[in-house]
């Protein structure tokens, strides 16, 4: 199942894509996508949680809420 999200505190390139990798290594994560406004959306496996994603982004200073 796809989740939608936005991300905060995304003000250039780089913040995008250390938000894609450190999601990306998240543990059964399928595909990641992030836009300039930091409207992301995932492809988790059966395992990962919200909390998960929220957690991990909050570790690189990103904070994350479902839309």
């Amino acid at each position: 199942m796809i989740t939608k999200f936005q991300i905060t505190n995304i003000t250039c390139d780089a913040c995008i894509k250390l938000s894609k990798d450190v999601l990306k290594n998240l543990p059964s994560v399928k595909k990641v996508e992030i836009d300039n406004t930091g409207l992301a959306t995932i492809e988790p496996g059966d395992n990962l949680s919200w909390e998960e994603i929220k957690n991990t982004l909050a570790k690189i200073d990103k904070n994350a809420f479902l839309i």
